[in-house]
């Protein structure tokens, strides 16, 4: 059975227990640990699932699961058009941070700068954007199998000796308070990367307005939003009080 296919049976099992854990995945499925692992990231990653310890359970505030097909190549769609518009603030010989996330990636399909510096701590990233540019650094750290990445103390270590001309970062959602973030590792980790970036531009696609976790950052630093969606107007006050450009569609507001 591939990906897609127990992704359906997945969210129809959510939908009857509310909940699941690895083991019954593996049990259900008879796959291993580290593809139910797989599953499971897919569904966060999407929305159509909250991490609970041991396993998934349905999004608090969700009313109804969509149907997956749909919402997959609908989203697919918004974030090509939100990586495209953000590629456009690459320029040539600059030094670039790629953050852990699908939009980011999605920005190798439509990157045409030249002599580039990519700095990333995703594997994927690296192997995506390696068909455009040798000049990929990726970061030390520890490896996480799930996610296909390295974080820790050392990662970040290493980001406060760059120094990016441009930053983009993904989220697990924003609102008129910060940027939020699944795990607790993400904060000290995106705050350096702030910290060392000239610009950093954020990509968000619908899903993430208002969507929240226990672990966020401030707008502080950040540059501009970069969305495909009307931005709701709490999300617009607070960034146009802070001079944070919202890029709707291409179009700055």
């Amino acid at each position: 059975m591939e990906q897609k296919e127990r992704i359906i049976k997945i969210l129809d099992l959510l939908d009857e227990k509310e909940s699941l854990e690895l083991a019954d995945l593996v049990a259900y499925f008879g796959v291993s640990k580290d593809t139910a692992r797989r599953d499971i990231l897919k569904l966060v990653e999407q929305g159509l699932a909250e991490r609970r310890r041991g396993g998934i359970a349905l999004p608090r505030m969700q009313q109804k699961i969509e149907n997956y097909s749909e919402r997959l190549i609908k989203n697919s769609q918004e974030k090509q058009r939100i990586a495209q518009q953000a590629s456009h603030f690459i320029q040539d010989n600059q030094t670039v941070w790629l953050d852990v996330s699908t939009t980011v990636q999605l920005m190798e399909e439509h990157m045409t700068a030249r002599n580039t510096m990519l700095v990333t701590n995703s594997l994927d990233n690296a192997l995506a954007f390696s068909k455009h540019t040798e000049k990929i650094y990726v970061l030390g750290g520890f490896y996480h199998h799930g996610a296909n990445i390295l974080n820790g103390a050392a990662t970040i270590a290493q980001i406060h000796q760059f120094q990016f001309d441009v930053a983009f970062i993904g989220a697990s959602g924003v609102d008129e308070q910060g940027i939020y973030y699944d795990s607790i590792d993400d904060i000290p980790l995106h705050q350096a990367i702030i910290q060392n970036a000239k610009t950093v531009h954020v990509l968000a696609d619908q899903t993430k307005f208002h969507q929240t976790t226990n672990f966020k950052i401030s707008w502080n630093g950040i540059t501009g939003l970069i969305t495909q969606t009307p931005i709701p107007e709490k999300i617009v006050k607070q960034l146009e009080k802070q001079e944070i450009e919202c890029i709707i569609g291409g179009i700055k507001k």
